[in-house]
């Protein structure tokens, strides 16, 4: 989610902030323990830049990736959770299969474990760093 062209990454975080405002407010006081507000405008503000690489570093379960998600009902589905939906349907699917060949009557597919609506499109840090015109290569912090 680098450069964010010209601005040095004012722009791309004051679009972060007006679709995700809420959720970064309660990402930075639980990961960092900072004031998004005293960040941004307090006595010792934090450059853009360095503010957008903390974004880029949230977890999965952080609540802006929620929101990147689709919203509430995303929370708490991380990447593990998927996983553990598909073996819960593998195991089903098995279980089904075994039943249906020792079976002579018809046996009722099992349901698929409910998850939540996912998005068209999966939000990824490339389609981040596209979305607010990073340039291609760029790092938000160059190491």
């Amino acid at each position: 989610m680098g450069g964010f062209g010209e601005s040095g990454g004012s722009r791309a975080l004051c679009e972060l902030i007006d679709a995700h405002g809420a959720a970064l407010v309660a990402d930075f006081r639980r990961f960092y323990g900072l004031d998004l507000a005293d960040a941004l405008y307090g006595e010792r503000p934090v450059a853009p830049p360095v503010l957008l690489a903390l974004v880029e570093e949230l977890p999965d379960t952080s609540a802006l990736a929620v929101s990147l998600r689709g919203g509430a009902e995303h929370r708490g589905w991380d990447l593990h959770a998927h996983l553990v939906a598909s073996v819960i349907d593998a195991v089903g699917e098995a279980a089904w299969v075994t039943a249906q060949a020792s079976s002579k009557k018809r046996i009722r597919r099992p349901k698929p474990f409910p998850r939540p609506a996912t998005a068209r499109r999966p939000v990824t840090v490339a389609g981040l760093a596209d979305r607010f015109h990073a340039s291609p290569g760029q790092g938000v912090i160059r190491r």
